[in-house]
């Protein structure tokens, strides 16, 4: 009897560890994520990025858009687990210089606006390596890549004076080559259910100095937040 006594409690101590461990042990992150998130940039700020335009005329600071993407988790170094993936991000400013003024005449046109309405679109191609901290219940990363971003800029038609016979200079636009990025960012997914995360991600945008066609544009940093959701 004491014999078996024994052999009933060394099988108790040896099953009995089992499903505790099961239970505190997630799996890392992963396997694969899907991003959609609004978010606001920065915007370029060096009249190299806009048609010629009065000195006075306004550009937009901030813009609006959307920050989408996918990762996946290939394998383990040492507690972090490194992802491999790229996001898209498309943002768009925009400003009026439009003053009020009056016409020519108390009964002719009305003046025509002595500064341009501006808009500015970026687009972020971003591929990014990742090294990823925690479960896949949520995990927090940092990341970096070498991609490319594009800006298109425009002005709207404007005069030379308040004369409503003033000749009107066109609207006009002004497109980038694709300029080499350097980017380096962080964020954090948290799963409130299997599926479906909160998501958030900072990241900045070191751009090469580029000429094409004779027109140079200057090196410059920008910096998105995003927040939103992700899916795996």
């Amino acid at each position: 009897m004491p014999a078996a006594v024994r052999l009933l409690w060394c099988a108790v101590l040896a099953l009995w560890p089992v499903p505790a461990l099961a239970q505190a042990v997630d799996p890392p992150p992963g396997p694969y994520v899907v991003d959609a998130r609004a978010a606001v940039s920065s915007l370029p700020q060096d009249p190299g990025f806009y048609p010629p335009a009065p000195t006075s005329t306004l550009i937009p600071t901030r813009g609006l858009g959307v920050d989408v993407g996918g990762h996946v988790y290939l394998l383990g170094l040492g507690p972090a687990r490194i992802g491999l993936g790229a996001s898209f991000a498309r943002m768009t400013g925009k400003v009026s210089s439009t003053t009020t003024s009056g016409s020519g005449s108390s009964t002719g046109p009305p003046a025509p606006p002595t500064r341009p309405d501006v808009d500015t679109t970026v687009r972020f191609i971003t591929p990014q390596l990742s090294l990823n901290f925690g479960s896949a219940r949520g995990w927090s990363y940092i990341s970096a890549g070498v991609g490319q971003t594009l800006v298109r800029t425009g002005t709207s038609p404007f005069a030379g004076s308040t004369s409503s016979t003033a000749p009107l200079t066109p609207a006009r636009t002004l497109q980038t080559a694709a300029l080499q990025t350097i980017n380096v960012g962080g964020g954090a997914r948290w799963f409130k259910t299997r599926h479906v995360a909160f998501s958030f991600d900072v990241r900045f945008y070191k751009i090469a100095a580029r000429a094409k066609e004779g027109v140079r544009t200057p090196a410059m940093m920008l910096m998105t937040a995003a927040a939103g959701v992700s899916l795996k």
